[in-house]
């Protein structure tokens, strides 16, 4: 259960990272702006990293 809301969380992240810069990009996704607001990038990085915070993800370095 903590996997899947840890994917909630950082996709809502993702969202609120994309969200603001759709007025630069194709005119199909400018709808996406109105759904945006000020100081959303940065609210939307503490999201991700959250998320992935949550997502427990484990890196081994590799041997030479």
């Amino acid at each position: 259960m903590r996997k899947v809301f840890s994917w909630i969380i950082f996709l809502l992240g993702a969202w609120m990272l994309v969200c603001p810069q759709s007025n630069l990009g194709l005119k199909q996704l400018q709808w996406l702006a109105n759904y945006s607001f000020p100081g959303e990038v940065l609210i939307g990085l503490v999201v991700v990293s959250v998320g992935l915070y949550l997502m427990d993800l484990k890196y081994e370095m590799p041997h030479e």
